[in-house]
């Protein structure tokens, strides 16, 4: 049996998780953050792991969970129709896992949040791997992250955008 496969980023601050979980249980799919995934198999949170391999060492295993589930989501999604992957809002800076996101149903959630919106959701975001988060004033922090947005923008433009 084929189970479908949806694949939930957007942008920094937005509340892709919750988003994810609610698309999941409206549809009867299952669930899966990626993030949480990673941390439990690898032992460390996201942060240390960006922290300590760069950022291309976590987006690698980014790739090797989504990979594994495009191949086969069963093992995640059990007896439900689907799996609902909740993802950060980096996955489709690689390649090869935007591949695999536009592959399959693709939810971008943010786009109709503001600026404010979306800078108050990521100064709640605990142990971030965005160093501009880590340093600097918080004005020069909101300078970077407004920045951050604007490329966000370009990179999300053609996805399916969730207004809800």
């Amino acid at each position: 049996m084929n189970k479908e496969l949806i694949i939930v980023t957007g942008y920094f601050g937005a509340p892709i998780e919750a988003r994810a979980a609610q698309i999941a249980e409206d549809k009867g799919f299952a669930f899966l953050s990626l993030d949480k995934e990673i941390q439990r198999r690898d032992g460390r949170s996201v942060g240390r792991i960006v922290r300590m391999a760069g950022e291309h060492g976590y987006r690698n295993q980014e790739y090797e969970i989504l990979n594994e589930l495009n191949e086969d989501p069963s093992p995640f999604a059990g007896d439900a129709k689907g799996l609902v992957v909740a993802c950060g809002d980096g996955v489709l800076y690689d390649d090869m896992s935007r591949q695999i996101a536009e592959s399959n149903t693709l939810v971008i959630i943010g786009g109709d949040m503001t600026a404010d919106q979306l800078w108050t959701g990521a100064k709640a975001v605990p142990d971030s791997y965005h160093a501009f988060m880590a340093f600097g004033s918080d004005e020069q922090k909101r300078r970077a992250f407004d920045q951050y947005i604007s490329r966000q923008k370009l990179l999300f433009a053609g996805g399916n955008n969730d207004h809800q």
